[in-house]
């Protein structure tokens, strides 16, 4: 579902995105900041979902999208909705702003072009929207790499054309600074933005996430209500850390906190619930900018009657959700009984010290996370496949068996929360644990 559209924002009613891996072969690099160093976007090269490539154009797909895509399932009576995301491309010249063309048959109010980059840490900003008609695209921080997508949302409309160039950056520009499309992601903190949020559960197997996932049963992923934070297919670059707080029911009653909390690490998979440009973590949010950083728009209408008690799309808020969550996260990572309260870490928000991606062989199964380096310790929670976790020192423990062969290596991934070595992709240069 794009942010124009108003039905309910689950998995099932979302467009489908197109993703490309974190790391992919890199293009030849983009010409320097000349008027004419345009690079053309391929379009047969886009990893697409819900999109056909057709006489040298990106449409709607009637039937199974190619390139081995999902064709989206959306309400019915609804139109439906596609998204490509094409290679990550690198530039000659680190820069924080990057010029966008885009050409289109029929509408091209259909189309939404977004753009990120990889910030000096090695992890992605978050994507931003550009200018609908093309132009000055300005991210957080000035980057060595860039990537677009394009979402199609219209039967009558297809993409024919996108061009990228790399400005000078923006400290630079006459305009002395960011324009509307700059972002105030957290720059170097050393920890995590958090936040309280009411989760409830996605459900829906069989259906599609907004970036081209197919939701399985006992599925481990989250879904914020912004497209900013939206990992690629099988990608985990924006994860959270989902805490249990004991609280349930929308009023936050009828839990009990006595008890150590569980956790969860989540890719970002789909965009909800409610909204779709709430990014409440973000200090200079998309939408709501009146509210508190962290607030969701969501929550506010239901306690307090903002925006008269109604979402971005007009529609009656009748619960206070800021997340969603897949459901094996939900019932066995988290371990809810039913919607409640849960802390929120934005993991992308800090700079990561030593990145390590969870990795399983299932590909599918997530890792139980313990409380100390070992099997005799507590398990404390899950780390989902693809999970993208800082590791911030390590320590010896039980010899484990995984992906990454036999080690007796395991990661602090979190405050008291430890995983083995073995089925972590990186973090292998982290410090050890002093306080072990």
């Amino acid at each position: 579902m794009s942010d124009r559209r108003c039905e309910r924002t689950t998995a099932q009613t979302l467009a489908a995105l197109g993703a490309a891996a974190l790391l992919v072969p890199l293009a030849a690099p983009a010409p320097a900041f000349a008027e004419s160093g345009w690079t053309r976007q391929d379009l047969d090269s886009a990893d697409r979902v819900g999109l056909v490539l057709e006489s040298g154009t990106l449409r709607l797909d009637g039937g199974e999208a190619d390139g081995g895509g999902a064709s989206l399932r959306l309400e019915e009576g609804q139109g439906g909705a596609g998204l490509a995301t094409f290679p990550e491309q690198a530039l000659e010249h680190p820069t924080d702003s990057v010029d966008v063309r885009v050409r289109a048959d029929g509408d091209i109010e259909d189309l939404l072009t977004e753009v990120r980059g990889v910030r000096p840490d090695g992890m992605w900003t978050e994507w931003h929207p550009a200018p609908e008609r093309g132009g000055r695209v300005t991210l957080p921080h000035d980057v060595s790499r860039v990537q677009s997508r394009v979402e199609v949302d219209g039967d009558g409309t297809a993409l024919t054309g996108l061009r990228l160039r790399p400005l000078v950056s923006s400290a630079d520009h006459p305009d002395g600074g960011r324009g509307e499309d700059g972002a105030a992601e957290e720059s170097g903190a050393a920890e995590p933005f958090s936040a309280r949020l009411f989760a409830t559960r996605i459900g829906l197997v069989g259906g599609t996430t907004a970036n081209g996932h197919t939701v399985r049963q006992d599925d481990h992923f989250a879904a914020l209500p912004s497209r900013r934070g939206l990992a690629t297919r099988g990608g985990g670059e924006y994860t959270v850390r989902v805490c249990t707080t004991g609280a349930l029911g929308p009023e936050g009653k009828g839990g009990t906190a006595d008890h150590e909390p569980r956790c969860a690490y989540l890719p970002v998979w789909d965009v909800g619930p409610w909204n779709t440009t709430d990014d409440h973590w973000n200090g200079d949010r998309e939408s709501w900018r009146d509210l508190d950083r962290g607030r969701p728009q969501a929550q506010a209408a239901y306690q307090e009657g903002y925006n008269g008690g109604l979402d971005g799309f007009g529609r009656e808020v009748r619960n206070p959700a800021g997340i969603d969550l897949a459901d094996g996260a939900f019932q066995e990572a988290l371990q809810l009984p039913t919607n409640g309260w849960v802390n929120v870490d934005y993991l992308w928000t800090a700079e990561y010290r030593q990145r390590a991606e969870i990795t399983t062989v299932t590909q599918s199964d997530p890792v139980v996370v313990r409380g100390g380096p070992g099997r005799d310790h507590d398990p404390v929670g899950l780390a989902a496949y693809k999970a993208n976790v800082d590791v911030a020192c390590q320590a010896v423990g039980d010899e484990a068996t995984g992906p990454f062969g036999t080690s007796s290596a395991w990661y602090r991934i979190g405050p008291g929360h430890y995983v083995p070595a073995a089925f972590a992709d990186g973090g292998a240069d982290a410090p050890d644990c002093a306080d072990l």
